[in-house]
């Protein structure tokens, strides 16, 4: 399997989409009936909103990834580019990897993996030394990939009902 990583812009976010229903549907099977999931088409909606806004920004790096020469993305791979804060010295930027988002049909065939070292190697380039991804609670096996890579916690994100 060949896998070609090419940066996406605003033209390329429409063929995103049933990417991230399908990863929306997967949220979905995860979190069962204890989160409140929205429904697939708002969801693509609200997030290829917010990509066109952080792109036009120069505030996102989105990567998509092909497979074995087909135009239609197996993949993507969305990294914001945000201050590094009061607390922690990162360095001026950070990377924070928002969305990775693998077909279903062809998950664990590396495409995540090849994704992430594209975006590491990119934020490399730009001076970038840390970069961070959360990942569901439930979602073991993507934790398990990302500390694979290197990632260790840092943050505990903690939500309850008001």
């Amino acid at each position: 399997m060949t896998v070609r990583i090419e940066q996406a812009g605003e033209e390329d976010l429409e063929a995103l989409g049933p990417l991230w229903k399908a990863l929306t549907e997967h949220h979905r099977s995860l979190v069962a009936d204890t989160l409140p999931v929205r429904d697939n088409t708002t969801s693509w909606e609200v997030r290829r909103d917010q990509y066109r806004s952080w792109l036009r920004d120069d505030a996102a790096l989105i990567l998509t990834a092909h497979q074995d020469g087909r135009d239609d993305p197996a993949g993507y791979l969305c990294c914001r580019l945000l201050p590094s804060g009061a607390t922690f010295d990162f360095g001026q930027w950070r990377g924070e990897v928002d969305s990775l988002v693998v077909d279903p049909g062809v998950r664990d065939g590396g495409i995540g993996t090849a994704l992430l070292e594209a975006c590491r190697a990119e934020l490399k380039q730009r001076g970038i030394e840390y970069w961070s991804i959360g990942v569901l609670a439930a979602n073991s096996g993507a934790a398990e990939l990302y500390r694979r890579l290197g990632f260790q916690p840092w943050l505990n994100d903690l939500l309850g009902r008001t």
